[in-house]
Parts: structure tokens; C-alpha cells; sequence
């Protein structure tokens, strides 16, 4: 395995991560509270009773699933990393490191010798992608990325991905009062409930346990309607006890993309492997002088080359 081949994992992730936020899926909940009923004052009273059953319960049912949302400030973690991508199927040790609404950090590491290759740096200014190896990197704002910008994504849309919640695209935080953006289509006779949020190009549908009211599974596509959809799904799995609450110590992000000349899957697992609350670390990369910037285009030339 190379150092050359084991680098290219650093802009793939960034890519999936940017395509992962601006997607959107179409959901049409079905609507289960329309009996066929004769026009009569008793009938539309009975009606009217069951609409708001309805709402009472999927709005209990989005707090749940809100409540499960971390309160900790800092999560870190060792990580198994792999990536799948083709005929390519490789695995490497790293860190994530993410401090709520500052920052979201991955390292990753070369075999055996265990020093860093590159680093993923997300703020609430700016992306960041580190090539250790080539003494390269790419630095830019949300901003410069037209679909994010018109979409309303940023910052705080990859940390709910990251951090297992609900989001509105544009919002720093779901709070309660905003929990009516979201559309409920509750089944019962499932494990699971979808819950969804339109936005512009931009759908998103959440799988959440009826149970537990724990998030599992996430889908999003960009531009369905188009020529060239993007879809990611994102699935989380073997919840562990952490700062109170419930946090995924498998996360799952399967990438299909048509935007390029190219169509390309890729698959990311992240294992969270040793979950902690450590605050004592630097949120912000400092890079010397012998650190070039690199082009967009030089990054896209680097994914299409797997």
C-alpha cells in the first residue's frame, strides 16, 4: 500500500462530507388520519379528534428522538477508518476530534509507521484538507461552494451528521419550537419511523427506533430530479453509554455520485474506538511556511484518480 494511495483518502472524505450535506431525498408522508366519512357534523368532530392524536403523538415522538441528542462539549476518539471505493478496500488508525460548534478534526495515520498522513479540519469559517505527506493542503470558505451557499449548509449541517442529531440547514441548533419544520410518517409495526425536512433541491430523511427514539439511519440526496443525483446514507450502529446519553460507535457514510464525468461510490466507516471528553487539545491547525496551497481542481484530479 502506498503513501501515494493512502493520501487520497484525505480529499475523498472531504468530498463525501460536502456532497453528504447538500443532498436531498423526496419523502411523501402518506396521510393515515383521512377515514372515508360521510359529511356530518359527528364525523368531522371524530376527525378532527384523530388529526390531533396524531400530531400530539408525532410531536412527543420528535422530542424523543431530540432528547437523545448529546449535551458534551468534546468528543474524541481513536478510530479505525476504512475506506471502499471500487476494487479498494482499505482500513487505517486516526482521531476524531470535535468540539461543539468549533470544530470537527480528523486525523489519519500511515501504517505501521503510525505518523500522521492528513487531517480533515472543519470549522464554522472554513474547511481545511492537510496532505502531511506532500506538504500540500486546500483551505475554503463554505461560502466559495455555490450549492452550500444557495442551500443554506454549513458548519453546523456537518456536525449534526457527525453528532447523530436533527438538523435545519442554516441553523445552528434544532431547538424545540422548530421541531414543527419536521414532518413525522410513524409505522408502528417497524422498528423504525421516518422523519423528514424539504429544503429547496435539498430533502433529508431520518430512521429513528420507535423504542428508543435513536437515530440509526440517515438519507439524503442532491438533486434528484436532475441529471446527475449525488445520495448518501448514513447508518449508525453499536450505541455505547457516553456523557449520559446514547452515541454511535459506528458510523457508516455510502456515497453514490453522478456529478462527475465519472460516477464514483464510496464507502466510509468510522469506529469510534476509545470515546472520551478531552478538552485539552488546539482547535485550530497552524501549518509552516513549506505547506503549498493546492487547487479544488487538483484535490478532484486526486479523487478521480482511485
Amino acid at each position: 500500500m502506498s503513501k501515494s494511495f493512502i493520501i487520497r483518502i484525505i480529499p475523498v472524505v472531504a468530498a463525501a462530507v460536502l456532497l453528504a450535506s447538500c443532498a436531498s431525498k423526496k419523502h411523501v408522508v402518506p396521510d393515515t388520519t383521512q377515514p372515508t366519512v360521510n359529511p356530518t357534523s359527528g364525523n368531522n368532530d371524530s376527525k378532527a379528534a384523530e388529526e390531533r392524536r396524531v400530531q400530539e403523538a408525532n410531536a412527543a415522538f420528535l422530542k424523543k428522538v431530540h432528547a437523545n441528542a448529546t449535551t458534551a462539549q468534546n468528543i474524541t476518539s481513536k478510530i479505525d477508518f476504512n475506506l471502499q471505493t471500487g476494487s479498494k478496500n482499505i482500513t487505517v488508525s486516526g482521531k476524531l476530534m470535535m468540539r461543539r460548534d468549533d470544530v470537527i478534526r480528523i486525523q489519519l495515520s500511515v501504517p505501521i509507521l503510525g505518523v500522521e498522513a492528513g487531517r480533515l479540519e472543519f470549522t464554522k469559517d472554513y474547511v481545511m484538507i492537510v496532505d502531511r505527506i506532500h506538504n500540500e493542503y486546500i483551505k475554503g470558505d463554505y461560502n466559495q461552494v455555490d450549492f452550500l451557499r444557495n442551500n443554506g449548509i454549513n458548519f453546523y449541517s456537518l456536525q449534526a451528521l457527525f453528532w447523530n442529531t436533527l438538523f435545519v440547514p442554516g441553523e445552528q441548533e434544532v431547538s424545540e419550537p422548530k421541531l414543527k419544520a419536521f414532518s413525522v410518517n410513524r409505522d408502528l409495526g417497524k422498528p423504525e419511523s421516518a422523519i423528514s425536512l424539504s429544503r429547496s433541491n435539498m430533502q433529508y430523511e431520518w430512521q429513528a427506533e420507535n423504542a428508543t427514539g435513536l437515530i440509526r439511519k440517515t438519507d439524503v440526496t442532491y438533486g434528484k430530479n436532475t441529471s446527475s443525483p449525488s445520495k448518501l446514507t448514513c447508518d449508525y450502529d453499536d450505541f455505547k453509554a457516553f456523557a449520559g446519553k446514547k452515541f454511535p460507535a459506528k458510523i457508516v457514510l455510502d456515497m453514490q455520485t453522478g456529478s462527475t464525468k465519472k460516477a464514483k461510490n464510496i464507502k466510509l466507516g468510522i469506529t469510534l474506538k476509545t470515546m472520551g471528553q478531552d478538552n485539552d487539545w488546539e482547535t485550530r491547525t497552524s501549518l509552516s511556511k513549506k505547506y503549498k496551497a493546492v487547487s479544488v481542481e487538483e484535490v478532484m484530479n486526486k479523487i478521480m484518480a482511485l
